[in-house]
């Protein structure tokens, strides 16, 4: 059961570290490189779904399958972290098996070169993304396990799963609060839902502030139950995460919901989660808490 407990805890690192890894490295080489005129090419776009595609659009959710994977993968050789190089042994393995010599027909691998008539480009234009995120999350994820390598035994106790599970359900209700914003900002901007579509650098974004929320929800839990002083600061965080975040970005990216009546239901959603937060990771995990001791 506690080898159960102790996957799960580290599944949750992997997944948490390599969404974010990917969402940053997709969105830096998207603005870097016109995928577009790459995708041009007949062969490549006979190969790779269209951009708008279902699948690529959703992408960035579906990280959390293929982070399941990386878990059941790493986890048997975990220890290897623990060392000073222990993010090069990660990252050497990724690039090794994960990339160059991969079993498949994929890009940037050997037996892709051979065996596909992908141009050498495409090839190689896509490595500086995959090496640059695979690095990324090789050293983030040593750091956090060299941190947390002596506190298994607190991961693994109800508090720590109360905690968890307590923030999961304010993230998901934040993902709720930020959809129904931009569904509230369609109507009230009289906007057609053509050109209010959804796309891949949307749901990047949305999954973005649904990983902050989940690291601050968890973050400041036992804080503001030692003082409630913290719900000061927690305060303007989450004005930030659900204000700041969504309306600064699409006014630089100039989306379909870059208007300022945006402010209207992103300041509501703001007070809503704040208020859910108080009740639930205040109120009850005090509850809870105390009933532990």
């Amino acid at each position: 059961m506690n080898n159960f407990k102790n996957f799960i805890i580290f599944y949750i690192k992997v997944a948490i570290i390599h969404i974010f890894t990917y969402i940053i490295f997709a969105t830096l080489f998207s603005n870097i490189i016109d995928y577009s005129t790459v995708y041009s090419n007949l062969l490549v776009a006979n190969f790779i779904q269209d951009l708008e595609s279902t699948a690529i659009i959703i992408s960035p959710l579906l990280e959390i399958i293929r982070a399941l994977f990386i878990a059941i993968a790493l986890y048997p050789i975990r220890n290897i972290m623990h060392s000073k190089i222990g993010w090069l042994y990660v990252w050497m393995i990724f690039v090794s098996i994960g990339i160059i010599a991969t079993p498949s027909y994929a890009p940037s691998s050997i037996e892709g070169i051979i065996y596909t008539k992908l141009p050498m480009s495409f090839h190689l234009i896509n490595l500086p993304e995959i090496l640059l995120q695979t690095l990324s999350f090789s050293i983030i994820i040593s750091i956090v396990e060299n941190i947390t390598k002596n506190k298994e035994a607190y991961f693994s106790n109800k508090v720590f799963f109360s905690k968890l599970l307590l923030s999961s359900i304010i993230t998901i209700i934040g993902v709720l609060l930020t959809i129904i914003s931009s569904i509230i900002i369609i109507k009230i901007s009289g906007l057609d839902y053509i050109n209010a579509k959804i796309d891949r650098a949307t749901i990047s974004y949305i999954t973005a502030i649904s990983i902050i929320t989940l690291i601050v929800s968890y973050s400041f839990i036992d804080l503001i139950y030692k003082t409630k002083l913290y719900l000061i600061i927690l305060f303007p965080l989450f004005a930030i995460i659900y204000i700041a975040i969504p309306y600064f970005y699409n006014y630089i990216l100039n989306t379909a919901y870059n208007t300022k009546m945006a402010l209207i239901p992103y300041t509501s959603s703001f007070v809503i989660i704040y208020i859910i937060y108080l009740l639930l990771c205040v109120s009850l995990y005090q509850k809870i808490k105390n009933h532990n001791k």
